[in-house]
């Protein structure tokens, strides 16, 4: 499947860039609110929202009313599990240089023009951090902070991630927008066979294309 991601991504690309009728460059930065969905032994635990962030660079193709909208950005996702009521608190930050691209459907306005729609994400995970707070440290009590690693051993996170995001938002004439997405992660983070872990980030973002 991972396989079938990079080259739809890799087609869509090629394709557009070539049949193109207009190319727009941007910049765009946002807050991500991120959790982790577990599942293991039919038992499903979702953290709570970790709040990160994402930067980084678009393309705008233009087709018409459509458009195909490649990225490259940096981007931290993750979760947090416990609360204060369970004595302390085990949160995950993971860190990663991703490509989406999404196919926008625009609806012309006067001032600037509404878009909507999604498209597939390929995430490769650079670093990531775990941060224990009270009961769930060695000691029970305290902070304690250690690196996360990306690989294929048993205490690693698995590499790399992808998914299907969902976008909306509204771009004005002068090359400023605003939007709103949704990343639904499909790809297992876990390297046990019988447990999976996948990313599920709210996005808020703000850009700007150079016209």
């Amino acid at each position: 499947m991972k396989k079938a991601f990079l080259s739809l991504l890799c087609l869509m690309g090629i394709i557009s860039f070539s049949l193109a009728q207009s190319i727009n460059v941007g910049i765009k930065a946002g807050v991500n609110f991120s959790k982790l969905a577990a599942s293991s032994g039919g038992l499903t635990l979702t953290s709570s929202s970790t709040t990160g962030f994402h930067v980084g660079a678009v393309v705008d193709l233009g087709f018409d009313n459509w458009s195909l909208q490649p990225g490259l950005l940096y981007s931290t996702k993750g979760g947090t599990y416990g609360s204060a009521a369970d004595g302390g608190t085990a949160k995950l930050t993971l860190n990663y240089v991703e490509v989406p691209v999404n196919l926008l459907y625009n609806i012309p306005l006067v001032v600037g023009k509404v878009f909507i729609g999604g498209g597939p994400y390929f995430g490769y995970g650079i670093s990531g951090k775990g941060t224990t707070t009270g009961a769930f440290t060695s000691t029970g009590s305290g902070t304690e902070t250690q690196n996360l690693t990306f690989g294929s051993g048993p205490g690693d996170t698995k590499n790399p991630d992808y998914g299907v995001n969902f976008i909306g938002g509204f771009r004005f004439n002068t090359g400023l927008s605003f939007s709103v997405g949704y990343g639904l992660g499909l790809g297992n983070l876990s390297n046990d066979s019988s447990a999976t872990i996948k990313n599920n980030v709210v996005s808020v973002s703000v850009g700007y294309f150079f016209l």
